[in-house]
């Protein structure tokens, strides 16, 4: 496992013995303040603060621990793989990841609560924290889950890491004004709770790049930047013989396909399910303040086996050789 680097401090033993310590003399009790002045507390409190933590300290520590060696559903909540085990393959996913702030969580836990509370028997589990409450970040997509050999996984990552490069795409804002619903997946038996995010940075000389100015399928794209590392990480995920994501959407309706998962059930996302969960969204204090979340992103999270591998967006904005994107 790898290290998180602190700044180090002199590590050489001293060439003499310590001095002995004098033993303070105590105050009497009449000069002896009753409490301690805030300004010493405020002096303790900032010579104890502990250096923040390196944002790559979190993707060391991605994967929870393994409880078995073979496929058990006890364990995880009665969930089942998509793609087995098999030794000698490392199960691959491509995201992007949003660690909710407090604020952020709180709402979206409160939420979470009070749908529970309106679907009754309907058990609703949320993604926001660990079995210990822990808090958990959150992804937004840019592949189905995949597997890679031991032979291939190097060459994949240099490939996925040079193709999402090129796009030349600097950090960017994502919003969850696209709303919540319901989505259930083919291959899956559970049923899962989605935000739509929105790019905060789409312009109208990106949509007139796209399919030019008027077209409706260009003013349905709110995610021409997620759209283009699709495309990369479709191309390098075809490549090697995977499955490639959102294979079913046509070049309009791709860019609201994108979302960010917040809890899961194994009920049928009927009717009633979905007229409970739009009620308690319709709330003001659910819906407007969902709607207006947004997190920075900064880099793409390529995750091999239980490896996180972060690539960086691009830092500066260069000039357009090849068109948006890159492309």
């Amino acid at each position: 496992m790898g290290l998180v680097d602190y700044s180090s401090s002199d590590s050489e033993a001293p060439t003499s013995p310590p001095a002995k310590k004098r033993k303070p003399s105590q105050p009497s009790p009449s000069t002896a303040p009753s409490h301690p002045h805030p300004q010493s507390q405020a002096q303790l409190s900032s010579t104890s603060t502990l250096p923040p933590l390196p944002p790559t300290f979190h993707d060391l520590y991605a994967s929870t621990v393994r409880q078995s060696t073979t496929d058990d559903p006890t364990l995880h909540q009665g969930r089942r793989r998509q793609i087995p085990h098999v030794p000698g393959n490392w199960p691959s996913h491509i995201y992007l990841e949003w660690r909710p702030s407090s604020a952020q969580h709180v709402l979206l836990a409160s939420f979470l609560a009070r749908l529970q509370s309106a679907l009754g028997d309907v058990e609703l589990n949320g993604f926001l924290t660990s079995d210990l409450g822990a808090p958990l970040p959150l992804h937004v997509s840019l592949s189905r889950p995949f597997v890679l050999s031991t032979a291939e996984k190097d060459e994949f990552l240099d490939q996925v890491t040079e193709r999402i490069r090129r796009t030349r795409i600097p950090p960017l804002t994502l919003g969850c004004e696209g709303g919540v619903e319901w989505h259930r997946t083919p291959e899956s038996n559970r049923s899962f709770l989605v935000l739509r995010v929105r790019s905060r940075l789409v312009k109208k000389d990106d949509q007139q790049h796209l399919g030019g100015e008027g077209n409706e399928d260009v003013q349905r794209n709110y995610n021409p930047e997620l759209t283009a590392l699709l495309v990369r990480c479709n191309t390098t995920v075809a490549a090697h013989g995977q499955p490639q994501l959102y294979q079913w959407a046509d070049d309009a309706r791709i860019g609201d396909a994108f979302h960010v998962s917040i809890a899961w059930s194994f009920a049928e996302p009927d009717e009633e399910l979905r007229n409970a969960t739009a009620e308690v969204f319709a709330d003001a204090e659910f819906g407007d303040a969902i709607r207006q979340l947004e997190f920075e992103v900064d880099g793409v999270k390529a995750k091999i086996g239980n490896v996180v591998n972060h690539i960086p967006l691009a830092r500066e904005s260069s000039k357009r050789s090849r068109g948006l994107f890159g492309i």
